[in-house]
């Protein structure tokens, strides 16, 4: 790569942990040296690329990689916040939000969900998910099936603008006839270590959820096929180097040597594994205690997290 240019990188993976892992040795090796807006003086300056990650099969197992930053029912009650909008109560009225950095209101500025699901223009709501459903369901091939989180006047004042920027789905017949539902997220920004997975789990499970909402309206089957997730900037910040390098005085291994020293079954666990603690972790995250803790949450979304709560408390469901 020409010296002065952001390396521009390409990655693949059969599962969700192999794409991970690929990912974070890919930047790490091959990404610029740069500085960010969040970084200390004593951190050293990020490795950052463009990537392109495609995960083959977002549903095959093992589907979770055990090195990720939230706990497992912490990982549950983000994954709701994305796709049923658990935490869109959060999110601080419009005139806050203009103030920008001079809002002394410390509620959130957005949700990914109340971006796709209730995306406010010129006074009106648009339900850019319910569009995407509509739309390829009259026309599987339309190139046209996307929702966008960017607001051009309420997030360039704010110190914390969304990542996510875009999504993009289109329909394609197997070789039996069978919709495959094909998704790509596009990103401003992505803390790779520390979000990258976390927002992956997220996104895959909206895409099984646009999926299954196109199956009903046309009454076929739809399967979840390639995810593909492309980022301006995939970083790995200067303050994790710690945790990726390791101690050797210390006998820390290294993220790569744990990778080289453990099977692939001891770096990852199975949907079957993870789904008893994405109902309850035992130490106060998951669906259920979530669901008791926030009474405050919309009747609506409460009663869609507890339907997904009722299906996933039976076995067979896959997280």
């Amino acid at each position: 790569m020409k010296s002065g240019n952001v390396p521009v990188l390409s990655v693949s993976g059969a599962n969700i942990p192999l794409a991970y892992e690929q990912a974070i040795k890919e930047v790490w090796e091959k990404g610029v040296s740069v500085r960010t807006e969040y970084d200390r003086p004593e951190d050293p300056p990020s490795r950052d690329a463009t990537v392109m990650i495609t995960v083959e099969d977002p549903f095959a197992q093992p589907r979770f990689h055990r090195a990720f930053a939230d706990g497992l029912g912490g990982l549950s009650e983000y994954v709701m916040e994305v796709v049923y909008g658990a935490h869109d109560y959060w999110v601080k009225p419009k005139e806050e939000i203009l103030k920008g950095v001079e809002s002394v209101d410390t509620r959130w500025t957005y949700t990914y969900h109340r971006r796709l699901f209730e995306y406010e223009i010129e006074d009106q709501i648009v339900d850019q998910v319910g569009y995407m459903v509509d739309r390829l369901s009259k026309t599987p091939y339309t190139r046209r099936a996307q929702g966008i989180t960017w607001n051009t006047k309420l997030d360039p004042p704010t110190d914390d603008p969304p990542c996510l920027q875009r999504i993009w789905g289109r329909l394609i017949e197997d070789d039996d006839g069978v919709l495959v539902f094909n998704m790509n997220t596009h990103w401003r920004s992505r803390d790779l270590y520390k979000a990258w997975f976390e927002n992956v789990i997220a996104l895959t499970t909206l895409m099984r959820k646009i999926a299954n909402r196109i199956s009903e309206r046309t009454s076929r089957p739809v399967r979840v096929g390639r995810y593909v997730d492309i980022s301006d900037s995939l970083h790995i910040y200067g303050s994790y180097f710690r945790d990726l390098e390791g101690d050797r005085e210390k006998g820390i291994k290294s993220f790569f040597d744990l990778c080289a020293s453990r099977s692939f079954e001891d770096r990852t666990w199975t949907s079957d594994f993870v789904r008893p603690y994405f109902i309850d972790d035992g130490v106060g995250k998951g669906l259920r205690p979530m669901l008791s803790r926030e009474p405050d949450m919309p009747v609506d979304v409460r009663e869609a997290i507890a339907k997904e709560l009722e299906a996933m408390e039976k076995d067979g469901f896959v997280v």
